[in-house]
């Protein structure tokens, strides 16, 4: 943690220091520096049984800073902080501390694992923007590098009788830095956005039964509002 954090401020002052003294040639012009995004988070690489069920969701809010690098405006570079939530629907159970995965055979109740991040995203903008017009189409490509703060598994079954309830904060071997690509398009306040991450959730843990997490990532596929 310590260690990304000094990551992001160095880049922040660095995208900062470049553009004032260089490129950036309207210092009143700054568009796209609140975002919210909506995804579906889609599970790659699964093992031969594990499945998704239900909607599996995500939700990243955060501030970017926008240093433009034309007159225009149309050309900028962004470097944010922000905050990540996603959880996922499926049949892959959880338990003990170590943990143990399985696959779920039976019926059950409710079945996911969630995580709440924080998140540096940087991007290269390109967009039809002038200091007058606030509707444009624009086209953002770059990445992300993300911490996970807190993580946790919950499964439930109270079906026919039965009353398992089986809770793990802090899952000890999903991997908490994650990174990879991102790219948003589209036009005024909606956006088509996708992030996939590129590492693999999970570090490689023995006490699996049958099944393969160690190559388990994600794909998230949404909606990107850039509000201010």
């Amino acid at each position: 943690m310590k260690n990304l954090c000094i990551f992001s401020f160095t880049l922040l002052f660095f995208v900062s220091s470049f553009s004032q003294d260089s490129l950036l040639v309207n210092q009143k012009y700054f568009e796209d520096q609140l975002y919210v995004g909506i995804t579906y988070n889609i599970l790659m690489n699964k093992p031969q049984d594990l499945q998704q069920k239900g909607i599996s969701t995500g939700v990243n809010v955060g501030f970017l800073k926008d240093f433009p690098l034309n007159k225009k405006g149309s050309v900028a570079v962004a470097i944010g902080l922000g905050y990540g939530y996603n959880k996922y629907i499926q049949n892959m159970k959880i338990q003990n501390q170590l943990p143990e995965f399985s696959i779920i055979e039976d019926a059950y109740s409710k079945n996911k694992f969630e995580t709440h991040a924080f998140e540096i995203p940087v991007e290269l903008r390109f967009r039809k923007s002038l200091p007058s017009v606030y509707k444009f189409w624009r086209l953002y490509v770059g990445g992300k590098v993300s911490y996970v703060l807190y993580s946790r598994s919950y499964f439930e079954n109270t079906l026919e009788y039965a009353n398992e309830r089986i809770v793990i904060n802090n899952l000890p071997n999903l991997k908490k830095l994650q990174y990879g690509p991102q790219v948003s398009f589209g036009y005024s306040t909606w956006n088509f956005y996708t992030y996939f991450n590129m590492g693999s959730l999970f570090d490689k843990n023995p006490a699996t039964e049958n099944i393969d997490i160690d190559e388990l990532n994600s794909l998230k596929v949404g909606l990107q509002f850039y509000i201010f």
